[in-house]
């Protein structure tokens, strides 16, 4: 129990410190940047997409409060609508890469999905920040071939969902992370 409390703490730490670093260097321009929106439609955060040579880098930056303090899954669902913030975020549909027959869950034998990617940890107060990266996606379009990428920038775009507890990374089909308590909708402008 010292070990994760140790673990949490530092956590926090290294969360808390970055949001205050004084390295922090905006996003490029071509990385699209979209708000994070809670179940009562209000903004929480911003979230920033940015293309790398092997997948796509998250930036997530957060205010004060913004999510109860602990761990919450977090996902990559296939459609980019959070529209619906009322009935839970339903229309962004299931996971990315979740009909492809690949189990959810990075500890998972035969997963993970696309959409799946690593829990996020809020601070207990104050403004926080995490920065996540996925191989298994891109903006679009979607690679084919030995290391296939899923493209989030497709028709009907993505949506970055978070939900009120953790992902145990096993669990079928969301690893038990509960409710989805916040969203991102990353679409292509018209």
């Amino acid at each position: 129990m010292r070990r994760l409390a140790a673990l949490i703490a530092a956590t926090a730490s290294l969360l808390l410190s970055a949001c205050a670093s004084s390295d922090w260097a905006p996003a490029p321009s071509n990385s699209p940047t979209v708000w994070i929106v809670g179940g009562n439609g209000r903004a929480l955060g911003e979230a920033t997409f940015t293309e790398t040579p092997s997948g796509v880098l998250i930036q997530l930056e957060f205010s004060p409060d913004s999510l109860t303090p602990g761990w919450h899954g977090l996902h990559l669902h296939e459609r980019g609508d959070c529209s619906d913030f009322a009935d839970g975020f339903q229309a962004s549909g299931g996971h990315v890469g979740m009909r492809r027959r690949i189990a959810h869950g990075l500890r998972h034998e035969d997963g993970p999905e696309p959409g799946d990617l690593p829990n996020l940890f809020a601070a207990p107060q104050g403004p926080f920040a995490a920065e996540f990266f996925s191989p298994m996606v891109t903006m679009g379009p979607p690679v084919s071939g030995s290391h296939p990428r899923a493209a989030l920038l497709d028709e009907d775009g993505s949506a970055l969902i978070i939900h009120a507890g953790p992902d145990d990374h096993q669990t079928q089909p969301i690893g038990g992370a509960g409710a989805r308590i916040a969203c991102a909708a990353l679409r292509q402008l018209p």
